[in-house]
């Protein structure tokens, strides 16, 4: 009888530790590989709704002054970890450096943030072989029913040089944050 109910709590211990390891962030340590959301402007910082006061704390705390913000060099970047599961926060680009809006990104990542507390980390690079994050993942089929169609979307491939280094978030190419 013991051994009856001790196989059920070592299933469900392995279950925890399995769902445990799901990652979702990149580890502490690691360089990660972003996509550029949008560039802070002081003007959003300034705004008073919760996203902005979580923006403005963390930077404080990180010690990045306003100066490097009013330079552009604050950005909000996100990769995927999973098609469900992406990890941003606020990226700090180097001096001197801007970046595209969809541009990608290498991230030294320090802090991984939480639901309270919005991640900043330093952008390193760009990497310029990758092109396709926020891209549309599928094109709209107008017909799709007289075409005796299942379904009224045709994903879009991705080009081979591209291939494997995205995940479909929200129905648009997100760059993989193992890259």
């Amino acid at each position: 009888m013991r051994a009856l109910i001790h196989r059920p709590l070592v299933a469900s211990a392995v279950a925890m530790g399995l769902l445990g390891a799901c990652a979702s962030a990149p580890p502490v340590n690691s360089v990660a590989t972003v996509a550029v959301q949008a560039t802070v402007t002081p003007e959003e910082l300034q705004a008073g709704h919760s996203h902005a006061v979580r923006m403005r704390t963390a930077l404080q705390a990180a010690g990045v002054p306003r100066e490097v913000v009013s330079a552009g060099r604050v950005v909000r970047v996100a990769c995927a970890m999973m098609s469900d599961g992406t990890w941003g926060g606020l990226g700090v680009l180097p001096e001197g450096a801007r970046a595209a809006n969809d541009s990608v990104w290498r991230i030294r990542v320090r802090d991984v943030g939480d639901n309270d507390r919005e991640a900043v980390n330093p952008l390193i690079d760009p990497v310029h072989g990758l092109s396709w994050s926020g891209k549309a993942a599928y094109t709209f089929v107008p017909d799709w029913r007289e075409q005796g169609r299942f379904s009224n979307l045709d994903p879009v491939p991705l080009p081979r040089d591209q291939a494997g280094r995205y995940h479909v978030v929200f129905s648009r190419y997100l760059v993989r944050c193992s890259g």
